[in-house]
């Protein structure tokens, strides 16, 4: 009867998980590569910042671009931040760019060209799209403890996609 009651308690042990284990520490976010055509970088003196963003709402206007970005909750988010930067003069460059969960209907590379910042001063210089002509956007959802990979977009400061503002 010990060893029934030994084998059965071996039995159950190695037949639990791991019952109310804590979720996976995944940060929800996505991420991917920008990849910058050779050869159309604009002159140093137009580049103030270059900027990867996700937008909940499509299409912008002007008025949603900054209430987007100062509002509470944000529903446009700036990576790495409204003071940073995307390398320069690079041909490529990876990313992980950490949002809540929620869909993101426009993903794009921002360049603003001159000091002030409002809308006449940016420009989308590339899109998460379609290769439709004109290319259409790809909304993409991340949910909880969800990383989206493979978000690649193509930028090409000599060809630009439509402009939503």
């Amino acid at each position: 009867m010990k060893y029934f009651a030994v084998i059965a308690i071996i039995v159950l042990f190695y037949s639990c998980d791991h019952g109310l284990a804590p979720p996976p520490a995944v940060e929800p976010g996505f991420g991917g590569t920008i990849y910058f055509a050779k050869g159309t970088w604009p002159p140093q003196d137009s580049l103030v910042n270059v900027w990867l963003f996700a937008s909940q709402v499509y299409p912008l206007d002007s008025v949603k671009i900054f209430s987007g970005l100062l509002s509470n909750p944000p529903t446009i988010y700036i990576y790495p931040a409204l003071d940073g930067n995307l390398p320069f003069f690079v041909d490529s460059v990876s990313y992980s760019f950490k949002v809540p969960p929620a869909t993101y209907r426009y993903i794009g590379v921002l360049q603003r060209f001159r000091d002030e910042i409002n809308v006449r001063s940016i420009r989308v210089v590339g899109v998460y799209s379609t290769t439709d002509n004109p290319p259409l956007p790809i909304p993409i959802s991340v949910g909880d403890f969800q990383f989206v990979p493979g978000i690649n977009i193509n930028v090409s400061f000599h060809k630009l996609p439509p402009q939503p503002f």
